[in-house]
């Protein structure tokens, strides 16, 4: 029988243990990251409310000019404050012990008190709790542990990082990403900063980027823009750092994208009888007497090997292997929870913004009610414009001048107050105080 060989399917799988990311492989990235379901802009605007920016412009305008201050009462900003607080409360000191080996117990107190510096020095509670504010409220945060860029500090460091800087393979289905086939950070930076990061590429960082951004015109991808909430009328919000960035071309930054991403390899492991496994060295002699003695047995395995590149639009300014001896991208993720059919992050603020929403809707129509007044008058009987006579009903010092002969020919003019509503209002207002608590757990004894 003879034997088919496709030669370009083995050449699609050779060894890429040393393959460069391609640009055409960065593009499909990027175009996957453009088309996985959109969640960001509904995260930043749940993230807005938690922080007390809950009203769009248009109900402040009306508010304000009707004399009512801004109808807000933020129920999700300590709902989430209390579990944060709780998580801090309830934060212990990582801890190694022995797994039943009687000589164990010094190995682990002595690894316990250098993971317990490490913990300390490197901020990994900081960063941890930094972090687990955006995943309790919409659903997920990151945490960067990397070795410090800086030797004058302790050798490691850990982060928060905020969710729209970070795009991940959404079909990975391991809860710390060992099996996603990438991972990209997208940072702005100056153009001076990142000349001196890739010397090798300073000329078109620094002459370059004017080009590149008007051919290339970042891509449009989702989060990190305005939501249009504000927390007051006359409280003019800046522009997120995206747009900022973005649009301000006097800042001179340029977008630099780091990417991470995985080549699956076929491996020689060292396996041995009590279970070990290590990367089958045929230099080293340790190795060659376990397999020539039959302490180990050589099997071929398909292993992960993570390299790492940095892109600036359409140039590689570098592409290399992983730094680090594990096998994991070095940002963590912590979700609060996700949708079952399309994996989507989302928090306690998903819930609660309905009756966040209705309380304030309320709260502003209970003090429109008590401000409201119904007039009945016959036309001419008070010498001003209807405009200025509805401006004037609405005052407590109202002052209107009658016309004697309008009213002598039966005139009429009434200025009544309705309650009868305000008593159903203020039910609506408990309920939906009593709703948010409901819907978040978040009650009076937690």
């Amino acid at each position: 029988m003879q034997q088919y060989t496709d030669t370009t399917a083995t050449d699609e799988l050779k060894d890429g243990r040393d393959e460069p990311i391609t640009i055409d492989e960065f593009a499909s990235i990027v175009r996957e990251s453009l088309g996985q379901p959109p969640w960001r802009a509904q995260a930043d605007k749940e993230a807005d409310n938690a922080d007390g920016n809950q009203l769009t412009t248009e109900p402040l305008q009306r508010m304000k000019a009707m004399g009512i201050p801004p109808a807000k009462e933020n129920i999700i900003g300590p709902a989430i404050r209390a579990v944060c607080g709780f998580e801090a409360k309830t934060r212990t000191d990582w801890r190694v012990t022995p797994d039943g080996d009687p000589g164990g117990q010094d190995v682990a107190d002595a690894l316990n008190f250098r993971l317990n510096q490490a913990e300390r020095h490197s901020r990994a509670d900081r960063a941890l709790s930094a972090a687990f504010k955006p995943a309790c409220a919409v659903g997920i945060g990151w945490v960067e542990v990397s070795r410090a860029s800086n030797s004058l500090e302790f050798p490691y460091k850990c982060r928060a990082i905020h969710r729209n800087e970070i795009w991940w393979d959404m079909k990975a289905i391991e809860p710390d990403l060992s099996d996603a086939r990438w991972l990209y950070r997208r940072r702005w930076v100056s153009r001076s900063r990142a000349a001196r990061m890739f010397p090798k590429h300073a000329t078109i960082i620094m002459h370059g980027a004017d080009k590149w951004i008007a051919e290339f015109s970042v891509q449009e991808l989702e989060g990190g823009q305005s939501t249009g909430l504000q927390v007051a009328a006359d409280a003019h919000r800046a522009w997120t750092s995206v747009e900022d960035n973005y649009y301000n071309e006097e800042n001179k930054t340029v977008c630099i994208t780091e990417l991470w991403y995985r080549r699956w390899v076929n491996t020689v492991m060292l396996k041995m009888r009590d279970g070990r496994a290590v990367k089958y060295d045929q230099a080293n002699e340790l190795h060659q007497a376990a397999v020539a003695m039959g302490r180990g047995k050589l099997v071929e395995e398909l292993l992960p090997v993570v390299r790492r590149s940095y892109w600036m639009g359409p140039h590689c300014l570098f592409d290399g292997p992983s730094p680090y001896p594990h096998p994991h991208f070095p940002y963590v993720r912590i979700v609060g929870a996700q949708e079952d059919l399309t994996g989507i992050p989302f928090g306690l603020v998903r819930d609660m913004l309905f009756p966040q929403d209705n309380l304030n809707s309320t709260i502003s129509k209970l003090r429109w009610g008590m401000s409201a007044v119904e007039t009945r008058r016959t036309k001419g009987a008070i010498a001003m414009t209807d405009a200025q006579f509805r401006q004037m009903s609405s005052r407590v010092d109202a002052d209107f001048v009658l016309d004697p002969q309008a009213m002598k020919d039966g005139g009429i003019f009434e200025r009544n107050r309705d309650f009868q509503l305000n008593a159903q209002q203020f039910q609506l207002m408990q309920d939906s105080r009593a709703a948010a608590a409901g819907v978040s757990g978040v009650t009076p004894s937690f």
